[in-house]
């Protein structure tokens, strides 16, 4: 499917604020609300002038972790440099700073998707390129046509999604045979980790008041991801003790690659 005819899809569908929705209210719901006054308290909700910056930020307690944001993003950014030109779905894209990164290359078609239509808002006005459009939708009740996109990108928001494997299944769906998956910046756990992880992300959200936010965080382990030949480009931990002490700047999640293989 060309860049062409993701414009045709997304043409069949209203606007709100700019934003090409595929579900219907144009208010805040539960989960969003939620999302959002988390990331209040954290102090995460940034001006439009911070999000066109971003991953650079300079006033904010969260610097260093946009440092380690940026080093992922670059190395992302030059993996997709050497690729052929192709169409690209950044799920759960957010502000749309990292989709706008992966659309500076005119030759990829770009589309950042997400259920946060205040956030998607915020992108459509921050960044406006020809190659880079914005939907508000959800993936499991989108119909995109079968093999639509080449790659698809899963940045820091894999807890979101309760099942793996229902998200990577309908994400083959929608993509080409051969195409690719990249999470990067999120956390899979060994078995034995995850009731600890569990328990920290309780205590986390009990603590900034959002005890009910704990019901839409979700914990995923290597062995669930495993079943699709995962190709692990980057993992902080597989270094040494020594080259680690250097590169504890960077991020400590690991950078996955799946292909579609389904043919």
């Amino acid at each position: 499917m060309s860049g062409n005819n993701i414009q045709k899809f997304l043409h069949q569908l209203d606007k709100v604020g700019g934003v090409y929705c595929v579900k219907k209210q144009a208010v805040p719901d539960e989960f969003e609300n939620f999302y959002l006054g988390v990331r209040e308290s954290e102090k995460r909700l940034l001006s439009d002038d911070e999000v066109s910056d971003l991953p650079v930020i300079k006033n904010s307690p969260h610097k260093k972790e946009w440092e380690k944001r940026a080093r992922s993003a670059i190395r992302l950014d030059k993996y997709f440099a050497g690729l052929q030109a192709g169409t690209v779905l950044d799920l759960g894209c957010g502000n749309g700073w990292f989709t706008a990164l992966l659309s500076k290359n005119s030759n990829f078609e770009v589309l950042g998707m997400d259920v946060n239509l205040t956030e998607l808002k915020q992108a459509e006005r921050v960044f406006r390129k020809s190659n880079l459009s914005f939907l508000f939708g959800d993936i499991f009740q989108t119909q995109f046509p079968e093999n639509t996109f080449d790659y698809i990108t899963i940045n820091a928001v894999i807890q979101y999604f309760e099942d793996l494997d229902l998200l990577i299944s309908k994400l083959f769906e929608i993509l080409k045979t051969g195409g690719e998956i990249h999470f990067i910046d999120s956390p899979f756990y060994n078995m034995e980790e995850l009731a600890g992880a569990k328990q920290r992300t309780i205590s986390y959200y009990n603590g900034k008041g959002f005890s009910e936010m704990s019901k839409y965080y979700f914990h995923h382990s290597w062995s669930e991801i495993s079943k699709f030949d995962p190709v692990v480009l980057y993992d902080n931990k597989s270094k040494s003790k020594i080259l680690r002490f250097f590169i504890k700047q960077d991020m400590p999640f690991p950078w996955i690659k799946i292909v579609n293989k389904n043919g």
